[in-house]
C-alpha cells in the first residue's frame, strides 16, 4: 500500500512538503515530534503541525470532515491541508500552523469570554458538536480564538440537550483556570437572556464531567503509561509509579520483609504488617485463605485500594503520603508510599495542642482540612485522630488510604466521620470542637441545621468512647 494523499483545493503548494518525500519525514522525527501519547504523535513539517493518529486512521478522516466543514462555515479552524493513510497503518493529518497561537488554556484571559462564547454559537449554529470542548482545544492569537481537535465531533444539527452539555464541558475546564463567576460571564454572552433553569443545567452538567474526570485521573495509575508502569512478574503484578523503578520498589519491599523478620516492623498483626524506614513506608496484608480470597477477587485488595487512593487524592489536592508501588504477589499485596511529614493527631494533641498561645488557628486549619476531603467527594470510612497526621498547627495529611472512596459524602457519611474524629481528639474542649464544627460547616450546607447535626454527632461520639471521658459529656 502506497501513501495516497487527499488534498484540499488550493493548499497543493503546501501538501509538497509531504507527499512524494514521505520517507523523509516518516516516521517523524524526535526532533519534530512536538508531543506524543500512545494514540497520537504530533509533530512540525515545513510550516504545517501533522498529526499521525497510531490506532484510529478513522478519526483522521473525521477531523478532515469536520475542518472542511468548518472553514466552508467561516469557523476560524487551522487551514486544511491533506490526508492520508499510512501505508503501515493510522494516517496522517496536516494543517497549516495558526501563527502566534497558544492554547488558551495557558493564556487565558477573561476579556476573551465574549469572543469565545461568538465562537461556540457559531459553530453550534454552524451545524458541529465538539465532543472534547476544554480550553486545550481552543487557540487565542491576538484577540482571536481558533477551535482545534475537531476529530471527536459531529457534523449535523445541534439540539438544546447537546448545546448544554457541550456548554457544560467547557464550563467545568473553564472553572479549573478561572472562576465561577468567569463561567457565569461565558453563558451569559452565549446566551444574554438565559434564564436560571437552563444555567443550573449547565452546571450539573459541568459537575458531572468534574466528577467523570477526576474519576479518569484517579484510575490512570492501573494502566502502564509516563506515569505509571506495569509489570507482570514471575512473582506477580507490579505497579511503579515513575520515575522510581522496579528494582528501587522491590529494594523497598526486601528492606521491609528484612525489618519484619527482625522484629522491627511498627505494626505486626495476623493481617497486616507495617514498617518504615529511610522516608518510606510498607503496608502489606496477607491474602491467603479462601475467605480473603474471594474478597480481594470481589473487590481488590486492600493494597489496590490504597494505591487508587493515593493517587486519587493528589489528583485532588488533598494531602495523603505519595504512593510509590503496588505489589500484589502469592498470598499478599502490598502498598508502598513514602513517609509523610507529622505526628499522629491523637499524639499531637496531648503533646502540642497545650503548648499554643492561640489554638484558634490549628482548630479553623483541621476543620477545613475535613470540610476539603468532604467537599471533594472523598470519603474516609475510618477517620480516627490516629488516621491523621499533624505537622504543626496548620498542616495535615490523612493515612489508612484503603478506607478511602471517591463518591458523594452523604450527610450522614459526615455526621459518622466527624464522630470518629470527635471521639478521638483528646484534650480539646467543648467550645473547641463547637468551634470546629462551625467551621466546617462554614459555606458548606451538607449538614443542615447545625445544632441538630451537633447533637448526632455527640449521640454517636459517646457510643464510641474513645478519648472522650468515661463515654460522658466533654469538658
Amino acid at each position: 500500500m502506497s501513501w495516497n494523499w487527499t488534498v484540499a483545493p488550493g493548499a497543493e503548494a503546501l501538501a509538497r512538503a509531504l507527499a512524494g518525500s514521505e520517507d523523509e519525514w516518516f516516521p517523524p522525527d524526535l526532533a519534530a515530534v512536538v508531543r506524543e501519547n500512545s494514540v497520537r504523535t504530533l509533530f512540525r513539517r515545513d510550516g504545517l503541525f501533522c498529526k499521525f493518529f497510531k490506532k484510529r486512521p478513522d478519526q483522521a478522516e473525521s477531523e478532515w470532515k469536520a475542518l472542511r466543514h468548518l472553514s466552508a462555515a467561516g469557523i476560524p479552524v487551522p487551514r486544511p491541508v491533506a490526508w492520508a493513510r499510512a501505508p503501515g497503518g493510522g494516517a496522517v493529518l496536516a494543517t497549516a500552523e495558526v501563527a502566534g497561537a497558544v492554547p488558551l488554556k495557558a493564556a487565558y484571559r477573561r476579556e476573551l469570554l465574549p469572543a469565545v462564547a461568538a465562537l461556540l454559537r457559531r459553530m453550534h449554529g454552524a451545524g458541529y458538536l465538539h465532543r472534547d470542548l476544554h480550553l486545550g482545544n481552543l487557540l487565542v492569537a491576538g484577540d482571536a480564538v481558533w477551535v482545534i481537535d475537531v476529530h471527536r465531533g459531529r457534523i449535523g444539527p445541534v439540539g438544546p440537550r447537546d448545546e448544554e452539555r457541550a456548554l457544560g464541558q467547557l464550563a467545568y475546564s473553564l472553572s479549573r483556570t478561572g472562576t465561577v463567576t468567569d463561567v457565569r460571564r461565558l453563558l451569559a454572552a452565549y446566551r444574554p437572556d438565559a434564564d436560571h433553569a437552563w444555567v443550573e443545567r449547565i452546571l450539573r452538567h459541568a459537575d458531572a464531567f468534574r466528577r467523570a474526570h477526576l474519576a479518569s485521573r484517579t484510575r490512570r495509575c492501573l494502566k502502564d503509561s509516563s506515569g505509571f508502569q506495569v509489570a507482570r512478574e514471575a512473582d506477580g503484578l507490579w505497579l511503579v509509579k515513575r520515575p522510581a523503578s522496579l528494582a528501587e520498589a522491590r529494594a523497598l519491599l526486601a528492606r521491609h520483609d528484612a525489618l519484619c523478620g527482625e522484629g522491627k516492623a511498627v505494626k505486626a498483626l495476623d493481617a497486616r504488617r507495617i514498617t518504615n524506614a529511610g522516608g518510606f513506608y510498607v503496608k502489606e496484608w496477607r491474602t491467603s485463605g479462601p475467605f480473603r480470597a474471594l474478597r480481594n477477587w470481589i473487590r481488590g485488595t486492600p493494597a489496590r485500594a490504597a494505591w487508587i487512593a493515593a493517587n486519587g487524592m493528589r489528583v485532588r489536592n488533598l494531602p495523603a503520603p505519595e504512593g510509590v508501588a503496588l505489589a500484589e504477589l502469592r498470598g499478599r499485596s502490598v502498598f508502598l508510599a513514602r513517609e509523610a511529614a507529622g505526628k499522629p493527631l491523637d499524639r499531637y494533641c496531648r503533646e502540642d495542642v497545650p503548648r499554643l498561645r492561640d489554638r484558634r488557628p490549628f482548630l479553623d486549619a483541621l476543620a477545613s482540612a475535613v470540610r476539603r476531603l468532604h467537599f471533594r467527594d472523598t470519603h474516609h470510612r475510618d477517620l480516627k485522630a490516629n488516621n491523621i497526621l499533624a505537622d504543626g498547627p496548620m498542616r495535615f495529611a490523612f493515612l489508612d488510604l484503603e478506607d478511602v472512596e471517591f463518591r458523594r459524602v452523604r450527610r450522614a457519611d459526615a455526621v459518622k466521620a466527624l464522630a470518629q474524629l470527635n471521639a478521638a481528639l483528646p484534650l480539646l474542649t467543648r467550645a473547641d470542637r463547637w468551634r470546629m464544627l462551625r467551621r466546617y460547616a462554614a459555606g458548606f450546607p451538607l449538614l443542615g441545621d447545625l445544632r441538630a447535626a451537633a447533637r448526632e454527632i455527640m449521640r454517636l461520639t459517646v457510643r464510641r468512647r474513645h478519648n472522650w471521658p468515661g463515654g460522658g459529656p466533654a469538658k
